[in-house]
């Protein structure tokens, strides 16, 4: 379904959740207003297949409707028999997935975790974990202690890639980055009214960090090898890795 949600005057009443008007045009949303999203799929894909090994697992947090996972099960060989665990609070979303994962056929073992990933301890056995723009929701507050249960669950050589929308280190640089980021979504048929609201109704939840702050986790939390590996203005996806 296209995304027309905030062409509702209604919409822009409220903070953004992700509910089931969100679940149902969630991938028109991500394609229209994300940046080289397709390519930033791609390349976790790509990442994530070439740290798993043997019988591991995949966590996918924040996995929405299912496509990173989807993505993943596909380009890994049937008899590698990796498991994928998708850890989604919202209901909408989860059922978008499951609906997602078993049209796909997959022959690979697909779960799903329904708390707010900051109420799990560990994830166990964990080889690869992805978080794309989902960090960006979680308070400020909880991200630091969240990056260190990141690094201590992962397996020696297993690795973390996440996506953010970030903020700029200069403040003039950053209203540039924010303007043209506007006018790529206008590009991608979202009116002017559409975009000025649905930044309200994200003004209180979505909270980006700048590069810089987002460097300093992955430090402070243990990952001495990381990477930022792609930039796309105030948009931007990270590698870490953890030591063997």
């Amino acid at each position: 379904m296209r995304d027309e949600l905030f062409a509702d005057e209604q919409q822009a009443a409220r903070d953004f959740v992700f509910d089931e008007q969100v679940a149902a045009v969630f991938d028109d949303m991500l394609e229209r207003s994300v940046p080289l999203y397709a390519e930033v799929q791609r390349m976790v894909i790509e990442l994530a297949v070439h740290f798993l090994t043997g019988g591991t697992t995949v966590y996918d947090i924040g996995c929405s409707s299912g496509t990173t996972l989807a993505g993943i099960a596909e380009a890994v060989s049937p008899d590698r028999k990796i498991r994928l665990v998708g850890i989604e609070p919202s209901a909408s979303m989860r059922e978008q997935a499951a609906k997602k994962l078993a049209s796909a056929g997959l022959v690979h073992s697909v779960e799903f975790w329904p708390q707010p990933v900051e109420e799990y301890e560990s994830l166990p056995d964990a080889q690869v974990i992805v978080m794309l723009y989902t960090l960006q929701f979680l308070r400020p507050m909880v991200r630091p202690q969240l990056m260190r249960t990141l690094y201590q669950s992962l397996r020696p050589g297993g690795c973390l890639i996440f996506a953010e929308k970030v903020l700029g280190s200069d403040p003039g640089l950053r209203r540039v980055f924010i303007d043209l980021y506007h006018a790529y979504k206008g590009r991608n048929g979202y009116s002017d009214t559409e975009i000025a609201r649905k930044r309200e109704t994200l003004e209180n939840v979505l909270i980006p960090f700048t590069d810089e702050e987002n460097q300093s986790m992955l430090r402070e939390a243990g990952f001495a090898q990381r990477e930022r590996l792609f930039q796309w203005y105030n948009f931007a996806a990270y590698i870490a890795v953890k030591g063997c």
